[in-house]
């Protein structure tokens, strides 16, 4: 990354100097955990947890700098070893020193958002990009007001472009991101009910995710999705509301005039057959990837390449570089011959329709097998929403369904409704006893869908089932 200077720290922080041991530093850190050599070390204080009380691990774990927001007594002892920065948040500090180190930087800055598929979204588009340019982007979900600073702090030295994540609990969390990342290129890949439980309606998530577009540059560049009713009715205002906008880019699927048009020719559970238009130009790929969900992370990515300065004879190659990662859409082999889809990184409902959607599309010669958990952030709809589940999950063509979670009997409610009338087995918890059951079941040509939150854990279910290249996720 670009080397970090004192000065920097100070000018950007507005910081009181209380020590001054180093004057350089090699990256930015917060975690104790984590090796911190050289490192500017952040003391951030959070609903559970305050960092000002591992100032001394920090310190030996090879922080040269602190930044904190309470001068406590160890510190006294602290200052003869490292340097001290004292200022009245550290949050704020280490947001405004985002901003401060986005605004030196000469990288084209890309915030990316959407209801589902964000992280995919930034995945896709990093494989894209890099293709063409050098890409700086965040492993996994690093998308909040901590995430985010981090993200632009790290930035690699020579970097063309970078991609930014922007997640949302809350209005006016994505306004914020905004300010401190001050994106040139802004998407809402989709907006949906996921975090309802904290809007209430779809049309309140949709007013936050449109904060992406409202709180941009005025000059960003901004694109928009033309199936999504919400991000079609955002797009209709744009020129009106963004007449800076430096260039007003779409994409989608049923529109041929989009700037970027794709439609799948053939879906297998390994790969994409994409066809279409990318600024006109024909073109055809196939992408490693399943499920007719990510046709919109691929069209977020080839749109993003566009605004990038890439052409669409670049693009249309770059697109088979695309895959997914860890428990979104992950194909999982197992030693029975059975084929297992482990999507379970995240829940909502508009992700699992999309999933049973695609369930309906797969032709296999042997039993269809769907393995559910609970949806997790649904607040005083979760019931509901779990029986419409049950409803879907019994239309979509499953021989067994195994679903766990509080709102089981809700679910099974929503089973019945449909009239499914083969196996299921319906249980308030992971039950190990069930999934060796159901891993007992499993032969050669049988598929399995295994979906639900990630608090759920379904990893468990799929080390049940003997997969052969599987393995669980290194931070859990």
């Amino acid at each position: 990354m670009t080397p970090i200077t004192l000065t920097d720290v100070l000018q950007a922080t507005k910081g009181q100097l209380l020590s001054e041991k180093e004057k350089n530093f090699q990256a930015v850190g917060s975690d104790t955990r984590a090796d911190l050599k050289g490192q500017l070390f952040f003391a951030l204080q959070g609903e559970s947890f305050d960092a000002h009380q591992f100032l001394s691990q920090a310190v030996d774990k090879g922080a040269a700098a602190l930044v904190v927001h309470e001068a406590r007594p160890e510190l006294e002892a602290l200052k003869k070893k490292v340097t001290v920065i004292l200022v009245p948040n550290t949050l704020q500090a280490l947001q405004d020193f985002a901003l401060y180190s986005r605004r030196k930087s000469p990288s084209l800055i890309v915030g990316i958002t959407g209801s589902n598929g964000k992280t995919t979204s930034k995945e896709f588009s990093a494989a894209v990009l890099s293709t063409a340019r050098k890409v700086h982007f965040p492993k996994g979900s690093f998308n909040n007001h901590w995430g985010v600073p981090f993200t632009l702090l790290a930035e690699p030295a020579g970097s063309q472009v970078s991609l930014i994540e922007m997640g949302m609990n809350h209005s006016g969390e994505i306004q914020r991101l905004c300010e401190i990342a001050e994106p040139d290129v802004v998407v809402v890949s989709m907006v949906g009910r996921a975090h309802i439980e904290h809007f209430g309606t779809i049309e309140k998530i949709a007013e936050a995710k449109e904060e992406i577009y409202q709180f941009a540059k005025p000059e960003a560049i901004r694109i928009y999705n033309l199936d999504n009713p919400f991000t079609a009715r955002m797009h209709a205002k744009a020129k009106k509301e963004f007449p800076l906008a430096q260039k007003i880019l779409t994409f989608s699927s049923l529109d041929p005039k989009a700037d970027v048009f794709f439609q799948i020719e053939v879906l297998t559970m390994s790969s994409i057959q994409l066809k279409g238009q990318i600024s006109g130009v024909s073109g055809k790929a196939k992408v490693n990837v399943f499920g007719e969900q990510n046709l919109v992370n691929l069209m977020v990515a080839a749109s993003i390449g566009l605004a990038s300065g890439m052409t669409p004879v670049q693009i249309w190659p770059a697109l088979e570089k695309c895959k997914t990662n860890w428990g979104r859409n992950q194909l999982v082999h197992l030693k029975s011959g059975a084929e297992l889809l482990f999507d379970a990184y995240n829940a909502n409902p508009d992700s699992m329709s999309a999933l049973l959607e695609n369930v309906k599309l797969l032709k296999t010669s042997g039993k269809k097998v769907g393995v559910f958990a609970e949806m997790l952030e649904l607040g005083d709809l979760s019931a509901q929403l779990h029986r419409e589940l049950g409803e879907k999950v019994g239309r979509s063509g499953f021989d067994l369904v195994w679903f766990y979670g509080a709102d089981s009997q809700s679910f099974e409610a929503g089973l019945k409704a449909s009239q499914y009338s083969k196996k299921s087995m319906i249980s308030n918890v992971y039950e190990e006893s069930l999934a060796s059951d159901v891993a007992s079941m499993l032969n050669e040509h049988d598929t399995v869908l295994v979906k639900g939150s990630r608090g759920m854990k379904l990893e468990r279910f799929v080390m049940a089932c003997d997969p052969v290249d599987f393995s669980l996720k290194k931070e859990d």
